[in-house]
């Protein structure tokens, strides 16, 4: 189950870069505005970023989400989440990739790697769950966060809900090819 959900997670990935990449090589507006493809996607990454951290809440959300995908739960605010994106991938706004692969899972009511994480980190006993009792319980709670934010997250901003229907559109249309 675990291999499957990670091939998903690359598929889900995959569908976010071509979506993007395609979107640029239609537009004469977007290859004059940005100089590659890769340029235009950072600037969307930063664009949803920016829409979803102008409330406390989206604030919060985000925090959320990178504690869940970065294993650190002393991301609390912007700032550190930032901090973090530059420090593991050298620029802000890499989470949001995952934010819309989380989201695209919840969607279709799939697990996130997140919650399938538990259990195997529970063998481990990697953190202290304290109130939770266990690992998979935290991920569990801290999933159901993003999963009843995910609507709330997609009104805050229009980049991201644009982005979902793109994505969602590709992989339903694979699935219809696969039969």
């Amino acid at each position: 189950m675990r291999i499957r959900s990670a091939i998903r997670e690359e598929m889900i990935h995959s569908i976010q870069v071509m979506t993007v990449k395609s979107r640029y090589d239609r537009s004469g507006d977007l290859i004059r505005q940005f100089k590659t493809a890769e340029v235009y996607y950072e600037h969307l990454l930063g664009k949803i970023i920016q829409e979803l951290a102008t409330t406390r809440e989206g604030q919060d959300l985000v925090c959320t989400a990178a504690q869940l995908y970065y294993e650190d739960w002393s991301i609390t605010s912007m700032q550190k989440f930032r901090e973090t994106d530059k420090k593991l991938h050298g620029r802000d706004g890499y989470l949001v990739s995952e934010l819309i692969r989380q989201v695209v899972r919840i969607r279709f009511g799939e697990l996130t790697s997140e919650e399938a994480k538990g259990k195997a980190w529970d063998r481990r006993q990697l953190f202290n769950t304290s109130r939770f009792g266990t690992t998979e319980n935290l991920l569990r709670f801290m999933t159901g966060t993003v999963r009843q934010a995910a609507p709330k997250l997609i009104s805050l901003s229009p980049t991201l809900a644009d982005a979902l229907v793109e994505i969602e559109r590709t992989i339903q249309k694979i699935q219809l090819i696969q039969g």
